[in-house]
């Protein structure tokens, strides 16, 4: 289990949403989840990477945004959502090998980091970023 922290700057997403979900590796690797990142890349067929931004609400639901970085408001498609990132710390998680599924790999890494207290999650916006070759990241919001 390694992570790095960074700051990462204010980002505009646009996409479609998965309302009331479970950030993890279940809900991320889910057929839905897979679904949607299809239907985004088909969408954005020169996007390099998909994105899914986890965005919890007051009342503790939290729903994704599957989705591609946008420069304004103006650059959403018609049918899709826009959600804005807040410039943010954040663990930086990569898979190590230990599991086959590159998605459960971060998020299992994740749930140890917090388990150990290595890292205090924050629960704000969280970016999974998943490249079209197949390469993951995932950006946990943190206290510092």
């Amino acid at each position: 289990m390694s992570f790095r922290v960074t700051a990462r700057s204010a980002e505009l997403f646009s996409g479609l949403v998965a309302p009331r979900v479970q950030p993890g590796a279940e809900s991320s690797g889910s057929e839905w989840m897979r679904f949607l990142r299809d239907r985004v890349r088909e969408k954005n067929i020169d996007a390099v990477q998909v994105s899914t931004v986890y965005v919890p609400d007051p009342h503790g639901t939290v729903n994704a945004v599957v989705a591609v970085p946008v420069d304004s408001p103006g650059d959403v498609a018609v049918g899709d959502v826009f959600v804005s990132i807040p410039t943010g710390v954040f663990a930086v998680f990569t898979p190590s090998g230990a599991l086959a599924d590159p998605i459960e790999d971060v998020w299992a890494q994740v749930d140890e980091c917090v388990l150990s207290g290595s890292v205090f999650r924050a629960y704000k916006e969280e970016v999974e970023v998943v490249t079209n070759s197949g390469e993951v990241e995932l950006f946990i919001s943190i206290v510092l």
